[in-house]
Protein backbone atom coordinates (compact mmCIF):
# COMPACT_ATOMS: atom_id res chain seq x y z
CA UNK A 1 0.00 0.00 0.00
CA UNK A 2 2.88 2.38 0.76
CA UNK A 3 4.45 1.61 -2.61
CA UNK A 4 1.26 2.52 -4.42
CA UNK A 5 1.01 5.86 -2.58
CA UNK A 6 4.67 6.60 -3.39
CA UNK A 7 4.18 5.64 -7.04
CA UNK A 8 1.05 7.83 -7.27
CA UNK A 9 2.92 10.74 -5.65
CA UNK A 10 5.84 10.36 -8.06
CA UNK A 11 3.39 10.10 -10.99
CA UNK A 12 1.58 13.31 -9.94
CA UNK A 13 4.84 15.16 -9.35
CA UNK A 14 6.15 14.05 -12.74
CA UNK A 15 2.90 15.03 -14.43
CA UNK A 16 2.97 18.42 -12.66
CA UNK A 17 6.58 18.94 -13.71
CA UNK A 18 5.79 18.03 -17.36
CA UNK A 19 2.82 20.40 -17.41
CA UNK A 20 4.91 23.22 -15.84
CA UNK A 21 7.79 22.76 -18.33
CA UNK A 22 5.35 22.48 -21.23
CA UNK A 23 3.54 25.64 -20.12
CA UNK A 24 6.83 27.49 -19.81
CA UNK A 25 7.93 26.44 -23.30
CA UNK A 26 4.52 27.32 -24.74
CA UNK A 27 4.59 30.72 -22.99
CA UNK A 28 8.01 31.49 -24.50
CA UNK A 29 6.84 30.50 -27.99
CA UNK A 30 3.73 32.68 -27.64
CA UNK A 31 5.85 35.65 -26.54
CA UNK A 32 8.17 35.19 -29.53
CA UNK A 33 5.18 34.99 -31.89
CA UNK A 34 3.60 38.09 -30.30
CA UNK A 35 6.84 40.04 -30.84
CA UNK A 36 6.94 38.90 -34.48
CA UNK A 37 3.30 39.89 -34.89
CA UNK A 38 4.03 43.30 -33.42
CA UNK A 39 6.94 43.78 -35.83
CA UNK A 40 4.79 42.70 -38.77
CA UNK A 41 2.00 45.09 -37.73
CA UNK A 42 4.52 47.96 -37.43
CA UNK A 43 5.83 47.15 -40.91
CA UNK A 44 2.28 47.11 -42.26
CA UNK A 45 1.59 50.52 -40.73
CA UNK A 46 4.84 51.85 -42.19
CA UNK A 47 3.93 50.46 -45.61
CA UNK A 48 0.46 52.04 -45.42
CA UNK A 49 2.05 55.41 -44.63
CA UNK A 50 4.50 54.96 -47.52
CA UNK A 51 1.60 54.14 -49.84
CA UNK A 52 -0.20 57.32 -48.78
CA UNK A 53 2.94 59.36 -49.48
CA UNK A 54 3.42 57.67 -52.86
CA UNK A 55 -0.22 58.30 -53.79
CA UNK A 56 0.19 61.97 -52.91
CA UNK A 57 3.37 62.20 -54.98
CA UNK A 58 1.68 60.38 -57.87
CA UNK A 59 -1.20 62.87 -57.80
CA UNK A 60 1.22 65.79 -57.71
CA UNK A 61 3.43 64.48 -60.50
CA UNK A 62 0.50 63.58 -62.76
CA UNK A 63 -1.29 66.87 -62.37
CA UNK A 64 -2.39 67.84 -65.91
CA UNK A 65 -1.36 71.48 -65.44
CA UNK A 66 2.11 70.45 -64.27
CA UNK A 67 2.50 68.01 -67.16
CA UNK A 68 1.33 70.66 -69.64
CA UNK A 69 3.87 73.16 -68.28
CA UNK A 70 6.67 70.57 -68.40
CA UNK A 71 5.73 69.63 -71.95
CA UNK A 72 5.86 73.26 -73.03
CA UNK A 73 9.14 73.94 -71.21
CA UNK A 74 11.04 70.75 -71.96
CA UNK A 75 9.61 69.53 -75.26
CA UNK A 76 8.65 72.84 -76.88
CA UNK A 77 5.33 71.32 -77.89
CA UNK A 78 2.83 73.54 -79.64
CA UNK A 79 -0.79 72.89 -80.38
CA UNK A 80 -1.38 70.85 -83.52
CA UNK A 81 -2.28 72.94 -86.55
CA UNK A 82 -4.91 71.66 -88.99
CA UNK A 83 -2.36 71.30 -91.80
CA UNK A 84 -0.34 68.91 -89.64
CA UNK A 85 -3.19 66.42 -89.41
CA UNK A 86 -3.39 63.97 -92.31
CA UNK A 87 -5.14 60.75 -93.12
CA UNK A 88 -3.02 57.60 -93.17
CA UNK A 89 -4.45 56.72 -96.55
CA UNK A 90 -2.41 59.64 -97.98
CA UNK A 91 0.80 57.81 -97.12
CA UNK A 92 2.16 55.22 -99.51
CA UNK A 93 4.00 52.40 -97.82
CA UNK A 94 6.04 50.04 -99.98
CA UNK A 95 7.02 47.13 -97.77
CA UNK A 96 8.37 44.94 -100.56
CA UNK A 97 11.14 47.24 -101.76
CA UNK A 98 11.96 50.29 -99.66
CA UNK A 99 14.35 51.66 -102.32
CA UNK A 100 11.59 52.20 -104.90
CA UNK A 101 9.80 55.52 -104.95
CA UNK A 102 6.01 55.38 -104.77
CA UNK A 103 4.57 55.09 -108.30
CA UNK A 104 1.09 56.34 -107.53
CA UNK A 105 -0.36 58.40 -104.76
CA UNK A 106 -4.01 57.86 -103.89
CA UNK A 107 -4.69 61.33 -102.54
CA UNK A 108 -2.27 63.94 -103.88
CA UNK A 109 -3.81 66.84 -101.93
CA UNK A 110 -3.28 65.16 -98.54
CA UNK A 111 0.30 64.26 -99.44
CA UNK A 112 0.97 67.88 -100.44
CA UNK A 113 -0.39 68.98 -97.07
CA UNK A 114 1.96 66.53 -95.37
CA UNK A 115 4.95 67.93 -97.27
CA UNK A 116 3.96 71.52 -96.42
CA UNK A 117 3.61 70.65 -92.72
CA UNK A 118 7.00 68.94 -92.77
CA UNK A 119 8.61 71.95 -94.47
CA UNK A 120 7.08 74.37 -91.93
CA UNK A 121 8.32 72.30 -88.97
CA UNK A 122 11.92 72.35 -90.31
Amino acid sequence: MGNIKTAMLILWLTLTLVVAVGSSILKNKVQILERRLGTINENIQKDIQDIHVLNAQWSQYNNPERLRKLAMDQLSLDKARPEQIINYSALHFNYEDENQLPKAVANKKELTTLVKAKAKSN
